[in-house]
């Protein structure tokens, strides 16, 4: 397997801005301020929506899906609002907008529905943390829903750009050559995923603590700014992670307790979000379909 680590002096950033910087959509920023306000309701939702009609177009595709299984069909924006809740139409809207300017299909090993399965219960997960969280300056359920969701985005750009490392990459860890994915990006580009999904959220202006909690998650003693909603997402990761490959639950974190959540309610978050994997599986469908 080569190493591309031959430009001694170049640090990851280095590498990172020779990708070219997708562009997000007009509008997008705004969009993401707007869902992630704890404030908004239904119809001012839908009406925000309403201006991005692609997104709109999947929402109310998703409403009428078997997943949701409706009597009868829904065809209004504001009824599909209200009909998927607001957990699923922030966290759909969130990926649709961000997904956009990004094409993986040149990458075969990369798999867009585990990936988007994975973000989707990342979100659904960091939400629920932020709410059980009993510390000071706990993150916003709707923040965190969407640091989770936006987590490994340097994943997607990646496979956006350089399919072939990315794909090469992924066949390092297929055969055992390397203990994991960010070791093996890291091994052929000098940098992994989560340095590029941190560089990208910051030329995007994103906010800073969805930026912080991209860069940081994976850290589980960052101190930094923003180190709760950092936590709360790097906690949430883990656990998605165990529940999609199946182990068994992992012993306590050391981020748990830091939050303050107990063990009953992480439990309780376990076994909800294990309960929701087969229909998140059936969003991610429609979301990529």
């Amino acid at each position: 397997m080569k190493s591309n680590l031959q430009h001694s002096g170049e640090t990851a950033l280095d590498r990172i801005s020779t990708l070219k910087l997708p562009t997000l959509p007009a509008g997008t920023p705004f969009l993401l301020k707007s869902l992630t306000d704890e404030n908004i309701d239904f119809v001012e939702l839908a009406t925000i929506l309403e201006k991005f009609p692609s997104i709109a177009g999947k929402l109310i595709s998703l409403a009428n899906s078997a997943w949701s299984a409706p009597v009868t069909a829904v065809s209004s924006l504001d009824a599909s609002c209200s009909r998927l809740g607001f957990g699923v139409v922030r966290s759909t809207s969130i990926a649709l907008a961000v997904a956009a300017p990004f094409n993986a299909s040149r990458c075969p090993s990369f798999n867009p529905e585990y990936f988007w399965c994975s973000a989707l219960l990342s979100a659904e997960a960091a939400s629920r943390m932020a709410q059980c969280a009993v510390v000071d300056n706990a993150a916003e359920p709707s923040t965190a829903r969407a640091a989770g969701l936006l987590h490994n985005l340097g994943l997607l750009w990646l496979v956006d750009q350089i399919p072939a490392e990315a794909e090469e990459a992924m066949a390092m860890v297929k055969a055992n050559q390397a203990a994991s994915l960010r070791q093996s990006m890291s091994h052929m580009l000098g940098y992994d995923q989560v340095e590029a999904g941190g560089y990208l959220a910051r030329q995007w202006n994103l906010p800073a603590q969805l930026a912080e909690a991209m860069t940081h998650y994976p850290e589980p003693n960052f101190a930094g700014d923003h180190c709760e909603i950092v936590t709360t997402v790097g906690l949430a990761v883990k656990l998605i992670s165990a529940i999609l490959r199946e182990e068994p639950h992992f012993e306590t974190d050391e981020r748990q307790p830091r939050l303050g959540i107990t063990g009953e309610n992480f439990e309780a978050i376990s076994k909800q979000l294990t309960g929701q994997l087969a229909n998140t599986r059936q969003i991610a469908k429609v979301l990529i379909g």
